[in-house]
């Protein structure tokens, strides 16, 4: 494709005898497999053999949990790998904690068409790039019309007795305190501090939450189930599932809800002990050349995140959200400590939940 060719030639001197197909091209590498730690269901069928036949470099994917795994698997030192995907909060410890390397941008030059809203500050440090963002998705809340006959239009429906026993969400302390202060109006919605949070409060507010609820999930999967079996009538969940559910006839409602819809954005991170690094590099610059546009936002919705991605692939923003960045909330990093009293709180609020 022109835009895959233009791209590449734009890599520079350092990169330049990259050329697909050549098995020697990728050198200095250190390691002949690059390893990848990475959800499974973000690499369609074939695309990384396809990389290994145009790079002569094999790439060998673990799957990744959460972001939280995947960010204590670099603390421990037992990572191995060349890439890791990280969520937007896990990526500011992993530098200040000495786990990754700089991103070459010499050698991604799909970085500069990278979409501003997802290049965030915290994601660079002394003049470098730690993360180079690979997709971006919402999490809008999925009604079940078939249970629920209201006009959903906010958050606070996930702490409504009116809904009580179809109400679900994900096991999760940051989102669920995230939603909880988005829904009540709290400021700020993204605390640093734990002098900003009310926890006698929020203990209640949560425990609240899971007593209405029909079910809690991990996973896409569980989500999913959940809403098909008629577990859960309204809950927030990832845009890619409600898509797929409403493409098998499932009756679910995607609701924006008016205090906004939470965004996630995933980054592809190089480990400081990483030994294919030139591979890793080319690997993030095929993604957004080419293959990242193949390999997910066509078949499964999720966007990556690269204006020249939507232009060459005739896309408009508006059909991922993109259009109006305003309408989003993150959760934002914070300080370890805070993230524990979280994770504190929230187990504490399902212990008492039915009490």
């Amino acid at each position: 494709m022109s835009s895959r060719r233009q791209y590449l030639a734009g890599i520079g001197a350092g990169a330049a005898t990259l050329t697909a197909g050549c098995v020697g091209s990728i050198t200095g590498g250190g390691g002949s497999t690059l390893k990848l730690l990475d959800w499974n269901y973000v690499y369609a069928d074939g695309i990384l053999d396809r990389f290994e036949r145009e790079t002569g470099v094999p790439v060998e994917l673990q799957a990744a949990q959460s972001s939280a795994q995947s960010l204590s698997l670099l603390r421990s030192g037992r990572s191995d790998h060349d890439i890791v995907a990280l969520g937007n909060y896990a990526v500011p410890p992993a530098i200040e904690e000495g786990l990754l390397q700089p991103v070459d941008l010499e050698q991604v030059p799909a970085y500069d068409d990278i979409l501003n809203v997802v290049k965030k500050e915290y994601f660079r440090s002394d003049g470098s790039v730690y993360g180079v963002p690979r997709s971006f998705g919402q999490t809008p809340l999925a009604v079940n019309t078939e249970m629920i006959d209201d006009d959903i239009t906010s958050l606070a429906a996930l702490f409504d007795d009116a809904y009580g026993g179809m109400i679900g969400g994900r096991d999760d302390a940051r989102l669920q305190i995230l939603y909880e202060r988005a829904a009540a109006g709290t400021e700020p919605l993204n605390p640093t501090s734990a002098d900003a949070v009310d926890f006698d409060r929020l203990r209640e507010r949560l425990a609240t939450h899971v007593d209405l609820s029909g079910g809690l999930w991990s996973s896409g999967g569980e989500s999913e189930q959940l809403l098909r079996s008629g577990e859960v009538g309204v809950q927030p969940v990832w845009n890619y599932v409600i898509s797929s559910m409403r493409d098998a006839g499932v009756p679910v409602e995607r609701v924006y809800p008016e205090e906004g819809t939470k965004a996630w954005f995933i980054q592809f991170c190089i480990p400081e002990s990483a030994e294919n690094v030139e591979a890793a590099h080319r690997f993030i610059q095929e993604w957004h050349a080419e293959f990242g546009y193949e390999s997910l936002m066509a078949p499964s919705n999720i966007a990556v995140p690269n204006e020249r991605v939507f232009r060459e692939n005739n896309v408009e923003l508006s059909a991922f959200g993109l259009d109006d960045p305003s309408r989003f909330i993150y959760e934002e990093p914070k300080p370890q400590s805070l993230i524990e009293q979280y994770v504190q709180v929230w187990t504490e609020a399902k212990s008492a939940a039915g009490e």
